[in-house]
């Protein structure tokens, strides 16, 4: 069983809104490398690589910004964020469109990682997870193939999506509001999945989202995926608060993120419990929903 990690880093002026420099993330990326895994690091072939350390068996994939699905989506994108009364101004998404962009893209370069290598799984890492990844023990990989039998696509969800999963619906009015989904730092692909679960993102993107003057993160289009059923084979290894490194630690067999849940968490639950409840349900999304038909028409025709 052979799994390789995937990450990348894009400079899209994040300092200006947080201080996070390149030249910190490329720090935070140096320490990401050093868990024992054989990465490939998407990098813009504009962006200076001299800084980058990697192990013998890291690779780097230069794919140009631009080049990305969703940065071609640019113009449509922009003016959402711009424009839009319903957002959540207070998350990054939102001041700095281009940093929604490269996180949406996550997908595509698990997919385009798909052809570079011959694992059967790829994980995902973000560059600055090295802040969240736990002592990993004597770095071996605790799991086996059997484990990971029958799983497309691995991932930790928050206590958000399966408050509506319970609910059985999913208000619409909730996309742009930045909520966490799912833990989006890292999850793991099935390799012969990656092409279509990339694909199925950026359906819902152009298709449903642009079209109704809706953007967010890829929290929360996973998440949507998921309720909606458009995400077949994928398995919620565990359910928790978000954050921590969840599909590094399950790899690895290094304890969970055990955090209780914080008091405003469980204020938000509470609040959202009553307004999913009260939402009508021809303004939500339901189970079931993802129009697999239409997908399946529209990848078609894009061959």
């Amino acid at each position: 069983m052979l799994i390789t990690a995937v990450t990348g880093f894009y400079d899209i002026g994040r300092a200006r809104y947080d201080n996070r420099s390149a030249d910190k993330y490329v720090s935070w990326l140096n320490q990401t490398l050093q868990t024992r895994l054989p990465f490939l690091v998407f990098l813009d072939p504009a962006f200076d690589a001299s800084g980058v350390v990697l192990k013998p068996e890291d690779r780097i994939v230069r794919v140009a910004r631009d080049d990305l699905t969703m940065f071609r989506h640019g113009e449509r994108i922009r003016e959402i964020v711009s424009t839009s009364q319903t957002v959540n101004r207070r998350d990054i998404s939102f001041h700095v469109a281009e940093y929604g962009m490269i996180v949406m893209s996550k997908l595509e370069m698990m997919k385009r990682a798909a052809s570079e290598t011959d694992a059967d799984y790829l994980i995902w890492i973000d560059a600055g997870h090295c802040r969240m990844i736990p002592d990993l023990g004597d770095g071996t990989i605790k799991l086996t193939a059997a484990d990971l039998d029958g799983i497309k696509f691995g991932l930790y969800t928050t206590y958000h999506l399966s408050q509506r999963m319970r609910i059985g619906k999913f208000p619409r009015r909730m996309v742009g509001t930045t909520l966490a989904m799912m833990s989006a730092a890292d999850f793991i692909v099935a390799r012969d999945f990656a092409e279509e679960l990339s694909d199925r993102m950026d359906f819902m993107v152009e298709q449903e989202w642009l079209p109704a003057g809706k953007w967010d993160n890829e929290q929360m289009a996973i998440g949507t995926l998921l309720f909606r059923g458009g995400l077949p084979g994928a398995r919620v290894l565990r359910t928790h608060v978000g954050g921590g490194s969840n599909a590094v630690s399950w790899l690895f067999g290094a304890p969970l993120d055990g955090r209780k849940t914080p008091l405003y968490v469980r204020w938000r639950l509470l609040l959202d419990e009553f307004r999913t409840r009260l939402a009508p349900p021809e303004d939500c999304y339901l189970p079931g929903d993802f129009p697999e038909a239409a997908f399946q028409a529209w990848r078609q025709s894009r061959r």
